[in-house]
């Protein structure tokens, strides 16, 4: 495998080759094998507010936003901690957008452990990057999409069927069914793609502002019982406040989702700290005025007990009318599946470049400009994840391995301050913030694992462990099989492909 080390020296060369945006323009105009090719740069302040707040809510507002309430046991606690939840989500993304503007590649994660911690100890951010790009790419992305998937095709027939509910095999034949689609529009046109996103981001937002506006019109006639003495019952125990965190965070699991695509936003030194925060802030609000919609109707009891909360909301709210919310929902759902498989090609294209996975991998089609072989590789991957029953257990005992993940990004932060003192930071998080957000992702990864014990998550670090096998031998030895280098060529011909170049804006 050829493996591309995106270092500053590279960074200074393709500012060299690319000297004007004129010129940019007539190598994606006239496109020959001599010629570098790179995604174009098309996602602007706007596609990049919805990217963010279409990767962050899915349908888990609209099912089961319990897990805070669940663990705090009350009703003020809950928002407080929906808040708190959403500003550390704030300074997460702040801190990554720091790291995201030194090092203006896509990749997220694997880019920041591969050139930050690299930068301190090469073989150390090399090896941590490629256990990144191999849990990534072959368990937490494939299996999060096909949950979404699933989820969208569960509601969508729920919605149009009569109330036995749609069988599992259905079900899966229409995940499936739509995952082929949403691959074949991404493979088609980045640009159908990224406004397919715009009006999925919309329609979530209108679904949430009918159930705020609901929400607020009902406190107005007086419904506000559940809201006198709201902090009645709250636990006393911190362990159990703790969890309600955990909860709290995964619900705004998304927020660091554009700098996966850094190569592809439009001036990145401004639009990636802004969207952040006008999308993460817009997201707090939304979540908190749900849930206080959600309570005008709803006890503590009857929300913990209810399997979808949107819907129970609605039957009382919107009577009849109320039929249309799975429908609104499986959209949601179905905005988060096209945004993930987006953002997963580009993080297998990344990959490759590194040597992580096969060359194929980090190349573009000619015409098209689309990542087409990282697209077929992940909607492959998630269409196979969707046929066992039930891999919500797999998720579980893995979702704790992203907050170690986002704990050494964290880190790569703090290293950077010190090995790129000189670079200009548009953003500067303070360093103990940043310590801050080390010590959290530390007890996110430690909490999970002692609450509720089980050999799953000894499981998924085995698992991880093993994977440096794999970098001992295709990356360390550099032992591939003879006939990769056909197959590269065989599938570069059959799809018309090239080599994708790193796209670094000045």
């Amino acid at each position: 495998m050829n493996r591309i080390e995106p270092t500053t020296e590279n960074f200074t060369i393709e500012r060299r080759m690319n000297s004007s945006t004129s010129q940019q323009q007539e190598l994606i105009e006239n496109v020959s094998s001599n010629e570098k090719i790179t995604l174009k740069r098309h996602i602007g302040l706007f596609s990049g507010i919805t990217f963010i707040i279409g990767t962050i809510i899915g349908s888990g507002i609209f099912i089961s936003p319990k897990g805070v309430l669940r663990e705090t046991q009350s009703i003020g606690l809950c928002l407080i901690v929906w808040v708190i939840c959403g500003l550390v989500a704030l300074l997460g993304a702040l801190c990554y957008a720091e790291i995201g503007i030194i090092i203006p590649l896509s990749g997220s994660e694997l880019v920041y452990m591969k050139e930050g911690i690299g930068s301190v100890h090469a073989r150390t951010g090399d090896m941590l990057a490629f256990v990144v790009s191999w849990a990534k790419t072959f368990i937490l992305q494939p299996s999060s999409t096909a949950i979404l998937a699933l989820t969208f095709s569960s509601y969508f027939l729920s919605g149009i069927m009569d109330n036995c509910g749609p069988p599992d095999e259905l079900v899966k034949m229409v995940a499936i069914f739509t995952l082929v689609i949403l691959g074949n529009v991404n493979i088609w046109s980045v640009t159908a793609a990224n406004r397919l996103n715009i009006v999925f981001t919309l329609c979530k937002m209108m679904t949430i502002l009918v159930i705020i506006i609901a929400g607020l019109v009902r406190i107005g006639q007086g419904y506000t019982d559940n809201f006198k003495n709201s902090f009645h019952g709250t636990t006393n125990k911190p362990l159990r406040i703790a969890l309600a965190f955990y909860s709290g965070l995964w619900a705004y699991a998304g927020w660091a989702s554009l700098t996966s695509v850094t190569e592809e936003l439009k001036n990145p030194k401004r639009n990636l700290w802004l969207s952040i925060v006008v999308a993460i802030p817009t997201v707090i609000v939304l979540y908190i005025f749900t849930n206080i919609s959600y309570f005008t109707v709803m006890t503590k009891s009857e929300l913990l007990s209810s399997n979808a909360v949107a819907m129970t909301w609605g039957e009382v709210v919107l009577g009849s009318v109320a039929r249309i919310l799975p429908i609104l929902i499986s959209v949601s759902a179905l905005g988060s599946a096209n945004v993930t498989i987006y953002s997963n090609a580009r993080h297998c294209m990344v990959s490759a470049r590194y040597g992580y996975l096969p060359e194929i991998f980090s190349y573009i089609q000619k015409q098209r400009l689309t990542p087409l072989p990282g697209i077929l590789f992940q909607t492959i991957l998630t269409i196979i994840y969707c046929i066992p029953s039930d891999i919500d257990d797999l998720i579980n005992y893995f979702s704790f391995v992203s907050w170690l993940f986002r704990g050494l990004t964290f880190v790569a932060v703090l290293c950077c301050r010190f090995t790129k003192r000189d670079a200009h930071r548009v953003i500067k998080v303070p360093i103990p913030l940043i310590i801050l957000m080390i010590l959290i992702s530390i007890y996110l990864v430690i909490a999970p694992v002692i609450s509720r014990p089980n050999i799953g998550f000894l499981v998924a670090v085995i698992i991880l462990f093993l994977s440096l096998i794999v970098y001992y031998v295709i990356v360390f030895r550099k032992i591939t099989p003879k006939f990769m280098k056909k197959l590269t060529m065989f599938i570069e011909i059959l799809f018309n492909l090239t080599k994708s170049e790193i796209n670094i804006e000045k």
